[in-house]
C-alpha cells in the first residue's frame, strides 16, 4: 500500500487492486491537484463536483467494495450534515480518514468502530477542524498504530492554520518525514504508535 499526500485533507491511497482518491481539493484552495485516474473518490463534507460525476464517489454514510479495497462511511456527531468519516480496509490494513471533524469527544459507538484502526488520518491544524491540542485528545482515545496529520499549515494554500510542529508537541510520539508512505501489514508498529508527517506531492 502506497499512501501520497497533496496537503489539506487529501490522500491517496494506491493498494495492489486499485486506488482510492479522499477529499480532493479545488483550485480556490491555491493549489491543483496533479491528472490522475482513480476507482474511487471519497467526500468526507464535501458535494460532488462535476468533475467527479463520472467517478464511483461516496460522499456520505454507507458500505461500499471496489477492487477489494472495502470503505465504510459513517456519519460525525450522529449527523451527516456534519460530514463523514471513512474507515477504509485493504491488504489487511484498516485505514481512518477523520475528514474536517470538529468533535473531539467521540461517542461509545464510533469509538468501537474506530479504535481497531491501524492508521489514523486526523485534521491537525484548526481553522474549521481539530486544534493540535484536540487532535491529540482524540489519538490517545483510540490509539491507532500510525497517526498521519493532515489539515495543516503549507505555504501553497490559502487556509488559515496552525502548523503541523505544534501538534507533534503535544504528542509523546516518535515522528518520522516521509516523501511518500509505503505500508505492509508485517510491518506496522505493534507496541506504540507512530507519527508520519507525508510532504506535499506536487
Amino acid at each position: 500500500m502506497l499512501i501520497t499526500y497533496y496537503g489539506l485533507n487529501c490522500f491517496r491511497i494506491q493498494t495492489n487492486g486499485g486506488s482510492v482518491l479522499l477529499d480532493p481539493f479545488e483550485k480556490s484552495a491555491g493549489v491543483q491537484l496533479p491528472r490522475m485516474q482513480n476507482d474511487m473518490i471519497l467526500l468526507s463534507h464535501q458535494a460532488v463536483t462535476d468533475k467527479a460525476r463520472d467517478k464511483f464517489v461516496i460522499a456520505g454514510p454507507g458500505e461500499y467494495e471496489i477492487k477489494d479495497i472495502f470503505v465504510y462511511g459513517l456519519p460525525a456527531s450522529g449527523d451527516q450534515d456534519n460530514g463523514t468519516f471513512f474507515l477504509i480496509k485493504a491488504e489487511g490494513i484498516s485505514l481512518v480518514h477523520l475528514g474536517l471533524i470538529k468533535q473531539f469527544k467521540l461517542t461509545a459507538g464510533q469509538k468501537e468502530i474506530l479504535e481497531d484502526a491501524d492508521v489514523l488520518m486526523i485534521p491537525v491544524g484548526g481553522g474549521e477542524s481539530l486544534s493540535a491540542k484536540q487532535a491529540a485528545a482524540v489519538v490517545n482515545e483510540l490509539e491507532p498504530r500510525i497517526v498521519i496529520p493532515m489539515y495543516y499549515s503549507l505555504p501553497e494554500f490559502k487556509v488559515k492554520l496552525d502548523g503541523v510542529d505544534k501538534f507533534k508537541k503535544e504528542m509523546v510520539a516518535k515522528s518520522v518525514v516521509v516523501d511518500k508512505l509505503k505500508l505492509q501489514k508485517k510491518d506496522l508498529p505493534q507496541e506504540e504508535t507512530n507519527i508520519y508527517i507525508i510532504e506535499r506531492s506536487q
